[in-house]
């Protein structure tokens, strides 16, 4: 790690993309950047969110000097998670994802289908599981197969007594087990149809073997038996299959209701366990690389902020963005009000409040010590606000007070993996719910419901720093990965377009030979909803030259919550090679001529003055109405006469550049001023 003042290193801000357990890539880049970069914005979603809140954790010890070692001890994170936590407990990482006791058994269906090398092999390990977990119900439907087939042993070889019919239909059932068994365990080196092949024809054969050898059937009799069983056996393994999954799906809609739609809450009050879960240990994790107390109070966006924080006000002002030393985002979505939101939360967004017994069911006790204590300060003169039912509720703070912690869970809460947050809100537009100040329930999902990369977070027109974003995608069928090889020793783990190329995208051939096809069709409608505007960056200059884009194999990141050490080791060496690949692309040296900063200002520059000659030639702008429309904001005293001038100035402004850009017949948006493709100047709402 580098040993330089952070004062003296040039600026970036830093933007990561969610990916739940895809979160490991991110430690060693972050490490890796800070020797060479201060942060001063940093931001993301879901697992990116985590990323985000321990960069700035870490840059606020650093520059500080509360820990200097920050970022060294950050690099050694994924070295962490990898290690076992106990012995057969799995390791950190998975042990970070406690499940609620009702779900432990649905839990454990998941972790069956993880790590697997394709979908069949992970509907077959979720099934595997299933009947596992739901044991008396498989027992059930193989006791059906033999209760059907001692009457017909019976029927076919009348002087065979009733115990031995039955211990001739068990040592049939479990024939038919051992090689569905056997089967599976092959399943590595044959294909479904050939496991399937093999357990039909091998059974049936042992069977027919079996019977023939007996002395109770005569002649071909015994055909007939195996026969009966070659239609029973299967019929039972989809009985079972479907008793369990019934059940699976009953007891999980009844489990997830009572665990705020999550298997895991993220906290535990049971704090005996090898390994605290995921919110406990975060809070703890951020105090740590900020130089605080772990077990004080939590890290709050103030500290980063650079905010007095010494005592505690009812109505604080919040910082602006341009005066915090470090400045921190997340992005979380409200599901209730089909609405997204960044946090910190905006000026105009409303006032949140909370239920306390519903939170401290989420977070660990110095959360809501602290929360108590602002929430005390703030409600102090205040009418209490209520919740259906009639419990209180307590204000939750939105700048300065809040707690870093707070933040990332709201961006983190993958859907029924991990609990969705409660917050409520006044429903303005209910005469009723102001009058009596009653507050209705937002349901709070993960942010990458809405925007998993959010670059818009530190974009601005003409950037005074580099703004980097990290990606993470599918492996390229073109560019395999070698999980063997250090990433930066192949082209397949680790690309960062220039401004002069990778404008192409790839995408995969669909799934549409068959009806199943539907399935994909349907999983890439919600994939699009919740990407498209992540996508749509990649192929414009100006962001496709600082969008390192990091590829992960099938088994790798995601929902695999037990991913082996080697496969976090292999993601957490492609998260170091990111960072190198954009220090040698922007950063300037005495050994290196990089040019990527100076060619980025070039391109946002033209693109920004191409905009520009848009804005100021455009016919609407040039209408004398708008001059009538200054005025009558001054009758309307929305502008001051003062105020009124100046407004005229700079309309005047405007329209004479656009003359100047019109007679004089030279276009700054012809090629090749103006890079291809061209974005639009339009007026958004402030997420």
């Amino acid at each position: 790690m580098s040993n330089a003042d952070p004062s003296q290193l040039p600026s970036c801000d830093l933007v990561m993309k969610g990916g739940i357990t895809s979160g490991v890539v991110y430690p060693k880049l972050i490490a890796r950047l800070a020797d060479e970069y201060q942060f001063r914005s940093v931001g993301g979603t879901s697992a990116g969110a985590i990323a985000a809140a321990g960069c700035a954790a870490a840059e606020h010890g650093r520059q500080r000097g509360s820990y200097p070692n920050a970022f060294a001890e950050l690099a050694k994170l994924p070295d962490q998670l990898g290690n076992p936590v106990d012995a057969g407990a799995g390791s950190m990482l998975f042990q970070l994802f406690r499940p609620a006791p009702a779900l432990r058994d649905h839990f454990a269906v998941l972790v069956g289908a993880l790590n697997r090398r394709d979908k069949i092999a992970a509907v077959g390990g979720a099934l595997r599981s299933l009947l596992l977990k739901f044991w008396p119900l498989s027992l059930l439907a193989l006791l059906a197969a033999v209760v059907v087939g001692v009457p017909l042993l019976k029927s076919i070889a009348p002087r065979l007594e009733a115990g031995a019919a039955i211990g001739w239909a068990l040592a049939i059932v479990a024939i038919w087990l051992a090689w569905l068994g056997l089967a599976t365990m092959l399943r590595k080196i044959l294909t479904l149809k050939g496991a399937v092949a093999l357990w039909l024809l091998a059974s049936i054969a042992s069977t027919a073997a079996l019977l023939w050898l007996a002395t109770y059937w005569g002649g071909k009799m015994f055909l007939l038996v195996t026969a009966a069983f070659a239609v029973a056996m299967p019929l039972c393994l989809v009985l079972a299959v479907a008793l369990c999954v019934t059940r699976f799906a009953v007891t999980l809609l009844a489990g997830l209701h009572g665990n705020r739609w999550g298997l895991c809450s993220g906290h535990d009050d049971n704090v005996d366990g090898p390994q605290p879960p995921l919110t406990d240990w975060l809070t703890g994790y951020f105090n740590t690389l900020a130089g605080m107390d772990p077990n004080g109070r939590p890290l709050t966006f103030g500290d980063l902020w650079g905010a007095p924080m010494e005592t505690v006000e009812a109505e604080p002002a919040n910082t602006p963005a341009r005066e915090r030393r470090l400045d921190l985002q997340v992005m979380t979505t409200a599901v209730s009000q089909k609405m997204c939101y960044a946090i910190p939360f905006r000026e105009g967004s409303g006032q949140f409040y909370y239920d306390r017994t519903e939170w401290a069911a989420l977070f660990p006790p110095s959360v809501m010590v602290w929360l108590d204590q602002v929430s005390a300060v703030a409600d102090a003169g205040q009418d209490a606000i209520t919740r259906a039912g009639g419990a209180s509720l307590r204000r939750l703070p939105s700048g300065r007070y809040l707690p870093v912690v707070v933040a990332v869970r709201l961006s983190l809460s993958f859907p029924v993996l991990l609990s969705a947050l409660p917050l409520y809100r006044i429903d303005y537009s209910m005469p009723e719910d102001v009058e009596n100040k009653r507050a209705t329930r937002v349901w709070f999902s993960d942010g990458g419901l809405s925007s998993n990369m959010p670059l818009h977070f530190f974009d601005a027109a003409l950037p005074g720093r580099p703004t980097f974003a990290v990606n993470l995608k599918a492996e390229h069928p073109a560019h395999r990965i070698d999980p063997d090889k250090k990433a930066c020793a192949q082209e397949g783990r680790v690309f960062l377009a220039g401004n002069k190329g990778g404008r192409v995208q790839h995408w995969a051939p669909p799934n549409d030979a068959t009806p199943m096809g539907l399935f994909d069709f349907l999983v890439g409608i919600v994939e699009t909803m919740q990407n498209w505007r992540d996508e749509i960056q990649f192929p414009y200059p100006g962001y496709r030259d600082r969008i390192v884009q990091i590829s992960q194999l099938p088994d790798e990141g995601g929902l695999n919550l037990n991913m082996p050490k080697p496969q976090i080791d292999a993601l957490s060496d492609a998260g170091e090679c990111a960072a190198v690949t954009l220090i040698h692309r922007f950063l300037s040296s005495p050994t290196s001529t990089a040019d990527g900063w100076e060619n980025h200002r070039d391109i946002r520059m033209r693109t920004f003055l191409a905009l520009m000659e848009d804005l100021v030639t455009g016919e609407s702008l040039h209408d004398p109405a708008w001059n009538a429309v200054i005025q009558d904001a001054v009758v309307r005293k929305h502008y001051s006469n003062d105020q009124a001038l100046v407004a005229q100035t700079l309309l005047n402004g405007l329209r004479g550049m656009g003359t100047m850009v019109t007679d004089g017949g030279t276009s700054l948006v012809q090629r090749p001023a103006a890079p291809r493709p061209r974005p639009q100047m339009i007026i958004a709402p402030y997420i």
